[in-house]
């Protein structure tokens, strides 16, 4: 039967990854855009200690260039196995995933003062500063670990000072600049090159009532002139490298700058490429992935 005009598609790519690395692979899909990734375990390859699996990727979209970008992404960062030629995406019908995202969505604590709480639940009465998150095509709910450990940094930063201005890289749902404006943070800047997860972005700032204290845009990181006491980049290793430069150009001196989305066995390189000026005052690790905080001197 074929699909009505109203009814959502997506398609479905598969990736063939190593067993062990399955979530590092998801979690790298997720942020190049996946709205959610299965892993495919089946009882004979659990038998018999396979080392690789497929894992499936959903997307809205998914063109050749797309498809060949995320191969790629996931072979420089060692995580797509050697196989055969890989099967052609497959276009699906909703099956109702957005019902069923929304049951396993539950309330979600993080440190000691966030709560990340979807839209159609009521926020805990815990005394918890209360962060609706709808996903949408922005990375970013809290429950990967490269957002939540950016999150924890966040908190444990903005209770030691108070920063006056704040900058996050690559916003996607809008979660970390949401986050600032809930520690109290100043003025705050929110950038992503993609239009449909500033979309989301502003949509989450809505439904918090921050519309007003958050500034989201397209801009180049290069198009900015003032610095900031705080910045967070919660992208992949080689584009934290890439943009290093200017990260360090816009961090004001006593100024924070988090960095997450770090495989952990790529952690040092990215280090290598802040310090100096930047030194290294905090890091953690969680499920194979490194967040740091970088300090710049007075």
């Amino acid at each position: 039967m074929a699909a009505s005009q109203d009814t959502k598609t997506y398609v479905k790519a598969e990736f063939r990854v190593p067993a062990a690395m399955a979530d590092e692979a998801a979690g790298i899909l997720a942020a190049r855009g996946a709205l959610g990734c299965a892993a495919q375990w089946t009882h004979a390859a659990r038998r018999s200690g396979a080392t690789t699996i497929a894992l499936q990727a959903f997307f809205t979209h998914l063109s050749a260039t797309e498809l060949k970008a995320h191969r790629i992404a996931l072979k420089d960062a060692g995580m797509l196995a050697p196989s055969p030629p890989p099967s052609a995406p497959v276009k699906l019908v909703d099956p109702g995933w957005a019902a069923m995202w929304k049951r396993r969505f539950k309330p979600l604590r993080i440190g000691r003062k966030l709560l990340i709480v979807p839209p159609w639940q009521s926020a805990e009465a815990t005394g918890r500063l209360s962060i609706i998150i709808e996903p949408g095509q922005g990375f970013g709910t809290g429950h990967h670990a490269t957002t939540r450990s950016t999150l924890m940094a966040l908190e444990t930063q903005c209770a030691r000072r108070t920063f006056q201005s704040a900058l996050d890289v690559g916003c996607g749902s809008g979660i970390l600049a949401l986050a600032m404006a809930r520690l109290g943070v100043g003025r705050i800047a929110a950038l992503d090159n993609d239009p449909n997860a500033l979309d989301n972005a502003r949509h989450n700032a809505e439904l918090n009532g921050l519309a007003h204290a958050i500034r989201f845009s397209r801009a180049p990181l290069r198009a900015l002139r003032r610095s900031f006491g705080l910045i967070t980049a919660n992208i992949l290793s080689s584009t934290l490298i890439a943009m290093a430069p200017e990260l360090v150009r816009l961090l004001a001196p006593g100024g924070r700058l988090i960095l997450s989305g770090i495989l952990a066995r790529e952690a040092a390189g990215v280090i290598a490429h802040y310090a100096p000026p930047l030194r290294r005052v905090w890091s953690r690790t969680e499920r194979g992935w490194t967040t740091l905080v970088l300090a710049r001197p007075h």
